[in-house]
């Protein structure tokens, strides 16, 4: 069945969008073509770069300091329902534009013109009304992104469950005949496994991560018995950084599939998790087991699967990396300390 899309609800969306760095530069963007506009007008008299100096320092002034007033009232304002919200900004937009000009004609004429301070309001609600309009459209843009991520990132998720699930039933129906015991445990393992995985948000601290990964090597245990083992080392770090779940468990599956599972001989897995330059390193080394390429397919299209889902939640401020180290396999997975994506 297609997936059906509904318009992104943009009340939680404009307000902060409004009040950021790229909303103030519109803001003043827009603040400096209408200045530009009316000091160029044919209609104008004098000298026109005068006329573009003292317009657009008023324009500028009603700009930032309406946008500071809605900035104030950012908390209060973000209760409100997305149309009361709009007609409030505009109500500040317009008291603080009627203030100014009041005030700047009496300090330059000493007397009060009410059609210009009409002019002056009119011209900011068509300025003010145009800057919500564009506001509105870049947050529809960023809401239809975050659905979309949200869409890829479910189908990325989807993706990787099968692998673990399979190799894992695989393990259980082969206790069930030599060991009902463990065959129980490790059913009870890849129950939390399923359900860790089946959650509906996407991402889990670092340390449910580390536990998560555990209880899938411990079903990879009992299909391998002594033929591998795995060093931890997890020095102090944050361990409430979040992180897409099972990033950290196909790191291990292939580090088992790839370099334990063919090996023929007893091997080792490492696994290094440590602070490193304002971000959590976490390195999974396996030594490496050389034969054709095309066993390999699948180890690349779960680390795309991991790298595409990280980048997706964190951008570049977070990086997965593979090399080869004295004829070993490192994974170094990046993820800002005390990321919450």
């Amino acid at each position: 069945m297609a997936a059906r899309f509904k318009s992104p609800d943009l009340t939680s969306a404009l307000l902060p969008i409004m009040v950021t760095e790229r909303g103030v530069l519109a803001m003043l963007v827009i603040a400096q073509l209408l200045a530009t506009m009316l000091a160029f007008s044919p209609m104008s008299i004098g000298s026109a770069w005068e006329r573009l100096g003292l317009i657009s320092l008023f324009i500028h002034l009603v700009s930032t300091t309406s946008l500071a007033f809605v900035y104030g009232l950012k908390t209060q304002l973000s209760k409100l329902n997305s149309s009361l919200e709009i007609l409030i900004i505009l109500v500040i937009f317009q008291i603080n534009t009627l203030t100014l000009s009041l005030l700047s004609q009496h300090s330059i004429a000493g007397q009060i013109d009410w059609t210009m301070a009409t002019q002056h309001c009119v011209l900011g609600l068509g300025m003010q009304l145009f800057f919500i309009y564009l506001m509105s459209i870049y947050a529809e843009r960023v809401e239809t992104i975050k659905t979309l991520s949200k869409v890829e990132l479910d189908a990325l998720h989807a993706r990787i469950r099968p692998h673990f699930l399979n190799n894992s039933l695989n393990t259980i129906a082969e206790l069930t005949h030599v060991d009902p015991q463990a065959a129980e445990q490790a059913t009870l393992n890849l129950a939390r496994l399923s359900q860790a995985a089946m959650r509906t948000q996407q991402l889990t601290t670092l340390e449910d991560e580390i536990n998560l990964s555990k209880q899938y090597l411990a079903i990879e245990a009992w299909r391998f018995g002594d033929k591998f083992e795995v060093v931890w080392q997890v020095d102090s770090c944050n361990l409430i950084s979040q992180l897409p779940v099972l990033s950290i468990q196909p790191l291990l599956e292939n580090a088992v599939n790839y370099g334990i599972e063919p090996s023929g001989k007893k091997s080792q897995i490492d696994v290094l998790i440590i602070d490193a330059d304002e971000q959590i390193a976490i390195k999974i080394t396996n030594p490496i087991v050389h034969h054709d390429s095309n066993s390999h397919s699948g180890q690349g299209i779960a680390l795309s699967n991991i790298k595409a889902r990280i980048e997706l939640h964190f951008g570049n401020s977070a990086s997965l990396q593979t090399a080869i180290e004295q004829d070993k396999f490192v994974a170094e997975l990046r993820i800002p300390i005390g990321a919450k994506a």
